[in-house]
């Protein structure tokens, strides 16, 4: 070990066998060696606390500890304490730390003397346990970015930002100064909201988009049956807000934010509570919205459109929102279906033989097309749905950019990436100059036919210079 190490890298685990090993040796290999590592093992019966053990006992720059306190937030608020270094970092047992992670970070402390801590985005490995990807991460942080144009006391990009897990280096006197330490109170989950609330709050933020980390996400859609979950996180957030409360301009600068913080999260847990846990959930944000109006700490104004329906719902009828929740999610879920769907056709289009691959999506279409060769006539909301859902591959298999295709179809960069997403919708127009930017490109020609988004109907009226009428 370093005899003057910068950076304590710590690492809470409970029963975490699974990835710790990859875990450990994603931070041991690092290229930036001036480091140490305090693992805490929290009541482990899988094999996690063996692991952790063995390799502070081979590796001096570990230092292995017990917490038996049952509580994850406990465990790293005992690393913390034993800190000397001026940097900490916090890495989850089941993430992993790319070769240069350690070298960026500290860098951008060093080269920033007035920020408190650094934070940057993360990368996952597959889908993370709420079922999105990494770009679905990305993509929801942009929208927001894009859409929201309120004036807040914090900008928007940051606290939605830290709402997706970013990663982030703190220094150790910022946070020794101010006493920030995480909820400690037995109980689930990672226990670090509070925490990263406070430090944005609180800190001198610098934030990047690059991505010098991984996380190892829970892979499916597991389901959390532990009723004692819902009262955890909401307690959670009781804490965070007495610890602002003790500073009432950090309260009355904070309130807004603090709220919308309160709603996003809980909501991201209301995604993966089993069914019979999510009326609890709901009641109990009731309750306390109901109580933050009653002490004017509350502005539905603050809220974007939809957040503030959703409000409203809520404090009407428990059962009225859980309604309009379960539908919400099935119609996520079955739009994620579909996309998924998609993107299994093309990738075997872009992997397989050509010419067999078009002949077997040639069959799959060739019923519907069929049909409408029969009526003469074309599906236009069945073309623009179409073209809008294959618009992003079939760009990158042409290897432009974003603001390239802008260009092409005479729009903005921005304008374009709403119709890629789906957030603006294709015109007509836009759809004929598509469709010929991607007929006449070699990469992407026999895909366009193949996706039938150049059908013999509309082919046939193309060949007769007739291009109207369409039902």
């Amino acid at each position: 070990m370093s005899s003057r190490p910068k950076v304590s890298v710590i690492i809470a685990a409970s029963n975490n066998a699974e990835h710790i090993e990859e875990c450990l040796d994603s931070v041991l290999s690092q290229d930036f060696q001036e480091f140490e590592v305090i693992a805490v093992d929290v009541n482990s019966t899988d094999g996690t606390k063996e692991i952790l053990a063995e390799t502070a006992g081979e590796d001096e720059r570990v230092i292995f500890l017990a917490d038996s306190m049952g509580s994850i937030g406990h465990a790293k608020n005992m690393a913390l304490d034993r800190v000397r270094t001026p940097y900490v970092l916090f890495v989850e047992p089941e993430d992993y730390l790319y070769q240069d992670a350690l070298e960026y970070l500290v860098k951008e402390l060093e080269e920033n003397p007035d920020t408190d801590l650094y934070a940057c985005d993360t990368q996952c490995f597959g889908d993370d346990s709420f079922g999105r990807t990494n770009e679905d991460i990305r993509k929801v942080i942009a929208e927001a970015n894009e859409n929201d144009d309120r004036t807040q006391e914090m900008e928007s990009r940051v606290m939605r930002s830290w709402m997706f897990d970013d990663i982030a280096m703190y220094r150790t006197s910022f946070l020794n100064n101010n006493n920030i330490r995480h909820y400690d109170e037995p109980g689930w989950g990672e226990q670090d909201t509070a925490f990263r609330f406070l430090t944005m709050m609180m800190g001198r933020l610098s934030l990047s988009v690059s991505i010098q980390y991984g996380r190892r996400a829970e892979t499916g859609k597991r389901r959390i049956t532990e009723p004692g979950t819902v009262a955890d996180v909401c307690d959670e957030f009781r804490f965070l807000r007495k610890k602002l409360k003790e500073d009432q301009n950090l309260w009355w600068k904070s309130r807004l934010v603090f709220w919308q913080a309160y709603y996003d999260r809980n909501m991201l847990l209301y995604e993966k509570l089993s069914d019979n846990l999510r009326s609890k959930l709901s009641k109990r944000m009731q309750a306390d919205i109901k109580d933050a109006i009653y002490h004017k700490e509350y502005s539905r104004e603050h809220f974007d459109v939809t957040v503030r329906e959703e409000m409203e719902i809520l404090l009407h009828s428990v059962e009225e929102f859980d309604r309009y929740q379960t539908d919400k999610l099935l119609k996520r879920e079955k739009e994620r279906d579909e996309a998924l769907i998609r993107e299994k056709r093309l990738t075997e289009i872009f992997t397989a033989p050509q010419a067999d691959e078009t002949e077997r999506l040639s069959r799959e279409n060739r019923n519907r097309l069929k049909e409408l060769r029969r009526k003469n006539r074309l599906d236009r909301k069945w073309l623009l749905d179409e073209m809008t859902r294959d618009l992003a591959p079939l760009r990158m298999l042409m290897g432009i950019t974003p603001y390239e295709m802008g260009n092409i179809l005479g729009v903005s960069e921005n304008t374009y990436k709403s119709i890629e997403t789906g957030k603006k919708e294709i015109t007509w127009d836009q759809y004929m100059a598509l469709l010929f930017v991607f007929k006449y490109n070699d990469r992407t020609a026999t895909v366009a036919d193949t996706l039938g988004l150049y059908p013999e109907p509309l082919k046939d009226r193309m060949r007769k210079g007739i291009i109207y009428g369409y039902g």
